[in-house]
């Protein structure tokens, strides 16, 4: 029970990586098209190919994924194919799945990389915003014609707010995916803002632990881009969430995949985490809460050492602390008991972070929707 460091267009950092997983804080990485160029350039500043970046991860041991996410493709306002039209993926137009010669084809390249790769196989899916429509009825297609291609293939299930609280609806399209009984299953919920945490409601954290909880009993769940908002998946039985250096790898937002607009040098994502806030402050924040109470600021997790790279790994040691206390507990409902305590205790946490630095107390977004909505779980399944 752990993270898995997701990819980024960001340099890709193998030695950060390493180190992580060395340290027992990770599990290893998930690859992507629209993240790593198919074609090796070398060079300094130049991102490997995805056969060279494979190859790195094999040799220091760090297992792997590729994740092709074509539900990607279904993103509002998707643009940005630099990467990603350097990978063979398609025999008819890019995206197009109507056609079930087409999407036995996008199938076929797909686990083609994967293989390639020396990757598990995982299966594409597309980006749903409810549980019966006509492109659930075609993800339900494109999954019929993964599993028929590779029965050992795990799945992937990608949606928005609107999909994830579809109740009834989203309780059909997952149970018509899971009578295919597929090996493994990667869960991604989409948003449209950038903001950390995700705006979740209630109702959407409710339909994706009761989703995990049921793919949960027969076969591996993993979060993607899921981070510290995954934490009431975990509780219901997720075994690892994605994460990374770069705010990219925590969430899976719209704008990400956009036409690139080039913006001068970027900076590291370097805020720092507190496990006992649940939660990240920015760089000043933090510094304020040193200066004013260390002691507090101690007790909450503490500041990383200066630098990119701590802030990564203190980030990365903080979350999988949370995940593996949360993962921990002996059974289902004691995972949400536990889980639901960790959040009563941060709400207070907060307050005192905000009586001490007189900041805002943010347990309004990083805490109240999460543990409403994992209570909204808890009820469903009579713990409450």
């Amino acid at each position: 029970m752990t993270t898995m460091i997701e990819d980024s267009p960001r340099p890709f950092q193998a030695g950060w990586m390493t180190e992580a997983v060395n340290a027992g804080y990770s599990a290893g990485a998930v690859l992507n098209p629209w993240a790593t160029p198919y074609l090796h350039r070398g060079g300094s500043g130049n991102k490997p190919g995805v056969v060279k970046r494979a190859e790195e991860l094999r040799d220091a041991n760090v297992g792997y994924w590729f994740d092709p996410m074509t539900h990607a493709l279904q993103m509002p306002g998707v643009g940005d194919f630099r990467y990603y039209a350097e990978f063979d993926l398609w025999g008819g137009p890019r995206g197009d799945v109507t056609d079930a010669a087409y999407r036995d084809e996008h199938v076929n390249r797909v686990f083609r990389i994967q293989k390639e790769l020396k990757a598990p196989l995982l299966a594409p899916t597309l980006l749903l915003h409810t549980g019966l429509s006509n492109v659930s009825a075609l993800a339900l297609d494109l999954a019929r014609a993964s599993h028929n291609t590779a029965p050992e293939a795990a799945f992937a299930i990608a949606g928005s707010g609107s999909f994830w609280s579809s109740g009834t609806d989203l309780d059909a399209h997952v149970g018509s995916l899971l009578s295919l009984q597929p090996q493994g299953w990667f869960l991604t919920f989409t948003h449209p803002g950038g903001d950390l945490p995700p705006a979740f409601t209630a109702a959407e954290i409710a339909g994706v632990c009761r989703t995990v909880r049921a793919l949960s009993e027969y076969a591996p769940v993993y979060i993607s881009h899921g981070d510290i908002a995954a934490l009431p998946a975990v509780a219901a039985g997720a075994f690892a969430v994605g994460s990374g250096w770069d705010k990219r790898q925590r969430i899976s937002r719209y704008g990400d995949y956009e036409v690139r607009v080039a913006s001068g040098q970027a900076s590291w994502y370097v805020r720092p985490t507190f496990r006992g806030l649940m939660a990240t402050l920015t760089v000043n924040e933090g510094a304020l809460l040193q200066a004013q109470d260390s002691k507090l600021a101690t007790a909450l997790g503490g500041l990383p050492a200066p630098g990119a790279k701590e802030a990564f790994l203190h980030h990365v040691r903080e979350l999988a602390h949370m995940v593996n206390t949360v993962a921990s507990a002996a059974d289902y409902e004691a995972k949400f008991r536990r889980l639901d305590a960790m959040y009563t205790t941060a709400s207070t946490a907060w307050a005192n972070y905000a009586r001490v630095t007189g900041s805002r107390n943010n347990s309004d977004r990083w805490i109240v929707p999460l543990q409403a909505g994992l209570r909204e779980y808890g009820r469903s399944e009579g713990w409450i």
